[in-house]
This record gives C-alpha cells, structure tokens and sequence, in this order.
C-alpha cells in the first residue's frame, strides 16, 4: 500500500515551492520524497490529570484522543513515503506546568492489524485476562499485541515551572549556572520504518496524578537518504510484552515477586538477523523498595540465557540541573580530615535504570536466525519484591523482537 502524504502537518525543510508542488499532487499516488521532514505532533500542549474533565468535547481540537483522565492521548498519522528507508528520530521537549515530581512517559506506537491498548486497556472486565499485557495469538494470528515503545521517559523534578523561583534557586549546587527551563530527549526508531506503514497511531503516557501536568512538544523526523544507498532487507517487528501500567482498571506489574514472566511467538517463516529489544526500570518510591534496590533480570529464548543483568543507574546527579524541585537533605561527609555537611538532592540518588530527567534506552540482544515455529522468551527477576499499599513495588518492562525478511 502506498504511504499516503499528510499535506497539512509536516514541515519540510526544504523551500517553501516545493511545499507547494507537494500539496496540489494527488493524494493516492504521493512523490517519494527525497527531503527531509518533521512531524509536529504536540505543540505546547498540557498533560495533566483531570478526573472531572469532558474529554469527548475537546478531542476535534487538537486532533488527539484522551484516556485515563487525560494521562494517555493517542491520534494516527499518514507517514510519509520514501524509496529508501530514511533516518527516523523521534523527539520530545517537556516542561512542567506545575508538578513537581519524576514520573515515568513514554511515546508510543500501537498496533494496527490487532487489538491493542485500546481495545482492552482501559476496559476493567477485560483487564484480567491480560496482566502482563503480552502477546497473545491463536495459531498463527495475533489476536493481541502490546504498545510498542519508541522512547521511554522519566520526568525531572519540576523543570521549567520551578527554574525560576527564587527561593528554589538557593538549593542550586554551586556546580550548575543556571536550572534548565526545558529537557529534551531523542531517539532513533529508524529500525521501525516498515513497521510505522501508511499510517501510524501514537500514544503518549504521563504517569502525571496532578491537575497542574506538564507541557509537551512531540515530534518525528524523517531524513532523507540519498537515491543511490542500497536498500538494506525489509524489517519486521512483533511487540511481545508491555507492563506499564496504561489503563485505568490496569494494577501495577509485581508478579516478578512470584515467577517469570513467559511469552510464546509464533513465527511464520524464517527470522533472518533476529533481535530483542528490552526496556526495563524499577520503581518502588520507598527506601527499600524496587526504585533503590539492584535487582538481577535474567532473560532466556527457548530455554537459553541470551541476557544477564542488572538495570542500574549510578548518574543521576548528572541531571541535577534539570530538578529544581528536588527534595534536599544535609549528609555528613569527610574531607582531609574535616567533617563537613555536603547537600543531597533526591534526583541524586541511584535507581534501577533510570535518573530523574533521563530517557531509558532499550538494550538490543542479537539472537540470530530463528527457524519458523513456536518460540518463547521469559524473563525472571528472582529478586523482585511484591507490592502493597505501603511498598509500591513493581517493573515496567517492555519487548519487541525485529528481523530481516530474505
């Protein structure tokens, strides 16, 4: 099928005629575009939570669809066409509107010949028959697959609304000049060109619990190649798990604490060059939760370990200057000989794969050719504590598997 031309929401970076010339071409049969072009699929616009909210009334404004109280928003996109699969970033700009906290994000693809998030993720009598939210098929047909991750995010501390507060600013290590206003993540999903097809529906999550929410700029951009590349074998990709908690009726994923978690792949023909591609962090906000405590994730396809490790991120003080509304404490702390009082920031501390302020990038574990037949992947975290009122333990994990097609 052709790839059909969004005439009114890309910005080309070309010149303005060729714009022109673009739009007054027949839709059915588009150009294959040799510049590059950027998708603007948020403007400044709010995420918050907003219980109270008639959300029907405003999805013809901005196009995008609200759930969960406007935590999750998903719309679909016409992708452009190209002869040789171009470079593809997607991108993400976020300023706090007022909440001062680090939750968890993430920009994401959903399925289009299946049921998805949409069909099921927000429907409390359906939500129990997924609680893994993983691939499920009958024979050789998927009747379920999972959202696609194409960049996970964890928000700073209060960036942008809190950047200027004088009383904030008296927390400022004197290492930092200045708070950031804004904080900017990028990441390249050109692996995923075949799998985007004519049209892409995007999802955007923001584990956000408060009215005030924050302020995204969301955007794709495609570059172009040149003619002449080769073109390299066609891809395709199959989400196989997705725990983050997307839907309202959805519980938090903890079963770790009790067995692995299995997922069986029908392949239909020969996977040339496989891969995995897993996105793991912790959470768990109290001192000995899951958040701060390394946990070992042991992964295996058809009985044979392919990844052993632990998610771990030992950074974070590297983005203080994006946490303005971190908690400070004072720690004792000794220097030739002198006992002194050092500032600690919350956003400092380590945490299993993720820093407040960061993007979480998947691990990619090459696992060969794989004959056609029924696979499995598991993945255990022995470790991994339960989850309750008081500790709040549990693991968005994310898979897809991509491969070559000969």
């Amino acid at each position: 099928m052709t790839k059909l031309f969004p005439q009114s929401r890309w910005l080309l970076t070309g010149s303005l005629c060729l714009a022109l010339v673009l739009s007054t071409l027949p839709a059915c049969q588009p150009p294959a575009l040799e510049s590059s072009v950027r998708l603007e699929c948020m403007q400044k616009m709010h995420v918050n939570f907003a219980p109270g909210a008639n959300w029907d009334s405003l999805t013809a404004l901005d196009g995008w669809q609200r759930w969960d109280n406007g935590r999750v928003l998903t719309q679909s996109f016409a992708v452009p066409f190209y002869r040789v699969r171009p470079k593809i970033t997607a991108e993400i700009t976020l300023q706090s509107a007022g909440d001062p906290w680090d939750k968890s994000g993430s920009l994401m693809l959903l399925p289009e010949a299946a049921s998805s998030l949409l069909d099921v993720g927000f429907t409390a009598d359906t939500l129990s028959e997924f609680p893994g939210i993983t691939l499920e098929q009958t024979g050789s047909s998927t009747d379920y697959a999972p959202t696609l991750e194409l960049l996970r995010f964890i928000t700073p501390f209060g960036v942008g609304h809190f950047s200027q507060v004088e009383r904030i600013d008296e927390y400022r290590p004197v290492y930092i000049p200045r708070w950031e206003d804004s904080v900017h993540w990028e990441s390249d999903i050109s692996h995923l060109w075949e799998t985007l097809g004519d049209t892409m529906t995007l999802g955007v999550y923001l584990d956000t619990w408060t009215p005030e929410g924050y302020t995204l700029d969301v955007g794709v951009r495609f570059e172009a190649k040149p003619a002449t590349v080769v073109t390299a074998p066609s891809l395709r990709t199959i989400a196989l798990v997705n725990t983050t908690k997307f839907g309202s009726e959805q519980h938090h994923y903890d079963a770790f604490s009790r067995s692995a978690l299995t997922v069986p792949v029908t392949l239909n023909e020969t996977a040339y060059n496989a891969a995995l591609h897993y996105t793991v962090t912790g959470h768990g906000g109290h001192g000995e939760g899951d958040e701060f405590v390394p946990c070992e994730h042991q992964l295996t396809w058809n009985g044979d370990s392919c990844l052993t490790f632990t998610p771990w991120r030992d950074d974070c003080a590297s983005f203080r200057r994006f946490n303005p509304s971190s908690g400070v404490w004072m720690d004792r702390t000794f220097w030739r000989g002198d006992s002194l009082d050092e500032r600690i920031a919350s956003s400092d501390l380590s945490r299993t794969g993720w820093c407040p302020g960061s993007q979480v990038d998947p691990l990619e574990i090459p696992l060969g050719d794989l004959p056609p037949g029924v696979h499995e992947l598991s993945i255990a975290v022995p470790a991994a504590q339960p989850f309750s009122d008081s500790e709040m333990n549990f693991w968005n994990v994310a898979a897809y598997l991509t491969y070559e097609v000969h």
